[in-house]
């Protein structure tokens, strides 16, 4: 039994007070993109309004409560190592200007590439 893709798929760029969030549909293209603060009341408020889906982020300082907070709000949520993603896709640029759009990990969310590891549970 196939499982469906998600029909929504979010990439965060983790900032210390600012996040960037990159949304793509089903077939990878860039739907809408966003700055939010990097706060739990920030996040939660935002992710909660959306639908069910998959959420990739670096790991980093604040990957550990973000991934458990999308997690309780019932988002799939792929934690990446950006040093083996960027092996793969070659994709050693970020700016701020470019935020997320240039976020490795969610161009690995997109249907077919290969997939970042689920955050450790505990």
């Amino acid at each position: 039994m196939r499982m469906a893709l998600p029909k929504l798929t979010i990439g965060l760029d983790l900032g210390d007070r600012f996040t960037q969030l990159c949304a793509l549909d089903a077939r990878g293209q860039i739907i809408a993109t966003e700055r939010l603060r990097t706060t739990p009341a920030a996040l939660e408020r935002h992710c909660a309004a959306l639908p069910r889906c998959r959420i990739v982020l670096e790991v980093g300082t604040h990957s550990p409560w973000v991934s458990r907070l999308l997690q309780r709000l019932g988002h799939e949520v792929l934690v990446a190592n950006a040093r083996q993603l960027r092996l793969i896709y070659g994709s050693d640029r970020k700016s701020e200007s470019g935020g997320c759009r240039d976020l490795g990990p969610a161009r690995a969310a997109r249907p077919g590439a290969p997939q970042a590891d689920p955050p450790p549970r505990g």
